[in-house]
């Protein structure tokens, strides 16, 4: 189904780069409440279960302080401060000083945030297979080059704007 017929439009999306970057933003909606709706049975939301799985496959000890989890969770540090006080008050991480620096708090998944995390991925993996089903390896290649080139485009300076020179003054005058 189209894009617009499925988003109710009146008119099909006119342009190519319209509908892929409206594309992309609807996708990304969708796999969010997806995976909100896949974790809630568990007590997680996305940003809780993205700290568990970081904390268990992106670090070498197992913790992490909290700027490097708001770097690879792509959030400010404040919001991972609220992210990591709720899951430490729901006993699924602990956080401690860092022995190198005493200003610096590690956080660190507890057993029972380890068991959580077990069932959960288990529950999340299962339904990424079935969402992706459809694609062949090569067509999720394919699509992960895409998105690749979307986010580096993204993270580049744009370049800067030069304002149209302005016609002459004649030019500008309206005539009665």
């Amino acid at each position: 189904m189209a894009l617009s017929d499925e988003l109710g439009f009146l008119r099909p999306i006119d342009t190519p780069v319209h509908e892929a970057v409206l594309s992309i933003f609807v996708t990304a909606s969708l796999l969010g409440k997806e995976a909100d709706r896949v974790l809630q049975p568990f007590g997680l939301t996305q940003a809780h279960f993205d700290i568990l799985m970081l904390l268990r496959y992106q670090t070498a000890d197992g913790s992490a302080n909290q700027t490097t989890l708001g770097k690879m969770l792509v959030v400010n540090r404040s919001n991972v401060t609220g992210l990591v006080d709720r899951m430490e008050r729901d006993g699924l991480v602990t956080r401690a000083g860092d022995p190198a620096d005493r200003r610096v708090k590690r956080v660190r998944m507890t057993p029972a945030g380890a068991r959580i995390l077990e069932r959960a991925e288990q529950a999340y993996a299962a339904r990424t297979r079935e969402v992706v089903a459809d694609l062949t390896p090569a067509r999720l290649a394919a699509l992960c080059r895409s998105l690749e080139t979307v986010r580096t485009a993204l993270r580049e300076e744009p370049a800067p704007r030069r304002p149209a020179p302005l016609a002459p003054l004649a030019q500008r005058r309206r005539k009665p």
